[in-house]
């Protein structure tokens, strides 16, 4: 290539078809070795390219270009929306879903306690009264007393666990037949957490009981048969529940603390305000306490595999709207 090398005439005349790439390869490496030894065609050069028009893009192909933009930034904004109204869809309606109101607590009963209409074993069925005798919230968890007015007159208490909205989802309820017309029975339902089982004492209709007389039979360590052991109760309220934890149990019965492993009630006696025994005039003879039941619901961690499926599905198609091509 140095056997045949350029003037400056000749390179100036070539500079324009050069920068334009118009040339043939062996020319164009000829005018590029002679540009780097010579200072003065180099400014020609730098000249002419600097004052090449700029060529841009027509203005309706760049109009279409950012149509294309905002419909895919519109598409992933979209995306999210769909996803975070999905999970909420999941979470807040088909999860925890019940406040702690009144209202709330009612929908709860009414929506989980009845049996579904092809189920064998059925206490309590849709469209049987039910009504909310009292309530204890005791962390996360919430416990609820019913009363279902029918044939079998099943009282119970269902169980729900509170989520990150504050609202609440039912896990588990028990059921059995309540003994009187009006009156005092005992419910035992699994703890929250799992750890053992909570004592409940549920009123209902105890407008002229004042006072009632609960006689438990309690099971303590190391002892080698049960102990039975009294105590009286004011009633202020005609319907409640009450969580008797195994704490305030062996301080109301004089227990050593920590002995206590088991509980059960074997006697309830009813007084008005005399301090009379009324319990026979309470008593219902049509129902008979010979049955326990409860229900419960199934594993809540197929929410959370649904909302991640929700999520990666919004993030996978988040990244493909937002691509660059």
């Amino acid at each position: 290539m140095s056997e045949h090398k350029l003037d400056c005439c000749v390179v100036r005349d070539l500079l324009p078809a050069y920068i334009e790439e118009l040339t043939e390869p062996e020319t164009a490496a000829q005018v590029r070795e002679h540009l780097e030894g010579c200072p003065d065609c180099r400014r020609a050069e730098e000249g002419m390219r600097a004052g090449l028009p700029v060529e841009r893009a027509p203005k309706p192909s760049l109009n279409f270009l950012k149509r294309v933009k905002r419909t895919r930034l519109l598409a992933a904004a979209l995306t999210i929306l769909l996803a975070l109204w999905c999970i909420w869809w999941l979470y807040d309606v088909q999860a925890y879903h019940y406040p702690n109101t009144e209202a709330g607590r009612l929908e709860a009963v009414e929506d989980y306690v009845p049996s579904a209409p092809d189920s064998t074993i059925r206490h309590v069925v849709e469209g049987d009264p039910l009504r909310v005798l009292g309530w204890v919230a005791e962390g996360k968890d919430l416990y609820v007393a019913y009363a279902a007015d029918n044939a079998d007159n099943v009282h119970g208490i269902l169980h729900l666990e509170r989520g990150l909205n504050g609202k609440y989802w039912p896990v588990g309820s028990s059921m059995s037949p309540f003994p009187y017309t009006a009156g005092i029975d005992a419910q035992t339902v699994s703890a929250g957490n799992g750890d053992g089982w909570l004592f409940f004492l549920m009123g209902d209709g105890c407008r002229d009981i004042y006072s009632a007389k609960i006689t438990y039979d309690v099971s303590l360590e190391g002892a080698d048969r049960v102990q039975f052991y009294e105590t009286t109760y004011q009633i202020t309220e005609p319907d409640f529940l009450w969580q008797m934890d195994y704490d305030r149990l062996e301080e109301e019965l004089g227990i050593p603390s920590g002995t206590m492993v088991r509980v059960n009630v074997s006697g309830i006696t009813l007084y008005d305000k005399d301090g009379r025994d009324v319990t026979a005039e309470y008593e219902d003879p049509s129902v008979e306490q010979t049955w326990g039941g409860g229900k419960g619901t199934a594993e809540r961690f197929l929410i959370y595999v649904y909302i991640a499926l929700v999520i990666g599905l919004a993030v996978m198609f988040v990244r493909y709207f937002l691509r660059r091509d």
